[in-house]
């Protein structure tokens, strides 16, 4: 421990690359996927989608969630025939590859994230795939052999105009019915509690402006909304609870450091809001849209 204490250059990089206040979002590391999907126990690292709406977050459970993940894959499969080149773009964890790989598809993986990278050559080791950034793709070597693009809930990613002047050029040049599939939430103004999304009007004037027209806008925002609840529920009724109770009881056996930091830690834990999981809050500020767009 005092060695590495002692390794200055290395403490250094070491805090620079754990630098919270770094604006830019590394995907190569991201340790929030990696416990979602070990969680739900699931290839797919999205919302879900549910074609019946339960009245009742209470009534969902995590075979429910794992159903609902599966039916926003079809949501995407559905729309590609077998034989077709397609592009997973931000493929995760390669559930919507193998997807697309049993009913014939000819779909390549590109992700950035080592981590997901491994996971699908251990899982699927013929899958093709590429590790980088879209915006770094054609850098990376990735030619324009592609019928469809697919953009699963990782678009919001990715630089909107660097990204969409990208995927315009990875279309096959002999290509049928060139198209791209974009399926991810956006924000309705600039003022909103989280703010992942793309801003809805930014990235509908993108796609004009990018020489794309829109086949297809399907509004699932009400069948996205159950997985939100439910991940509340399971804060509200299981996470916070333990996390006060563990404090609680590791305060308990110290008291010293209970003088010093118990009082400060239980406002902390009031604090928290969950606002980022509360349905109605997503329902006013953000749009979930699936999006079938073509290059003009």
């Amino acid at each position: 421990m005092f060695a590495r204490l002692l390794n200055l250059p290395a403490l250094w990089r070491h805090l620079r690359s754990h630098d919270s206040d770094r604006s830019v979002w590394d995907p190569a590391d991201d340790l929030e996927l990696a416990l979602y999907s070990s969680v739900f126990g699931s290839n797919f690292l999205h919302y879900g989608y549910f074609p019946e709406l339960p009245v009742d977050p209470e009534t969902i459970s995590l075979a429910t969630v794992r159903r609902a993940m599966d039916d926003y894959a079809s949501l995407v499969v559905d729309r590609v025939k077998p034989a077709e080149r397609a592009l997973d773009i931000g493929c995760g964890m390669g559930g919507l590859l193998a997807r697309l790989r049993e009913i014939g598809v000819l779909a390549t993986g590109l992700t950035p994230n080592r981590a997901q990278v491994a996971h699908i050559r251990g899982c699927w080791p013929d899958t093709p795939l590429v590790n980088s950034t879209l915006e770094a793709a054609r850098a990376a070597g990735l030619q324009p052999d592609f019928d469809v693009l697919i953009n699963a809930e990782s678009f919001q990613y990715i630089d909107l105009h660097v990204g969409m002047t990208t995927a315009r050029s990875l279309f096959a040049p002999d290509a049928v019915n060139p198209r791209w599939l974009c399926i991810d939430y956006f924000r309705l103004n600039e003022t909103t509690h989280n703010k992942s999304g793309h801003l809805l009007r930014e990235f509908e004037a993108g796609v004009a402006q990018h020489g794309f027209e829109v086949r297809e806008r399907l509004d699932i925002t009400e069948n996205v909304l159950p997985s939100l609840a439910y991940g509340r529920l399971l804060a509200k009724r299981l996470a916070l609870p333990l996390l006060r109770f563990s404090t609680d009881k590791f305060f308990l056996r110290r008291p010293f450091l209970a003088y010093l930091f118990h009082e400060w830690t239980v406002r902390k834990l009031d604090s928290i809001r969950l606002d980022t999981l509360d349905p109605e809050v997503f329902r006013r500020e953000k749009r979930y849209l699936l999006f079938t767009l073509a290059p003009r």
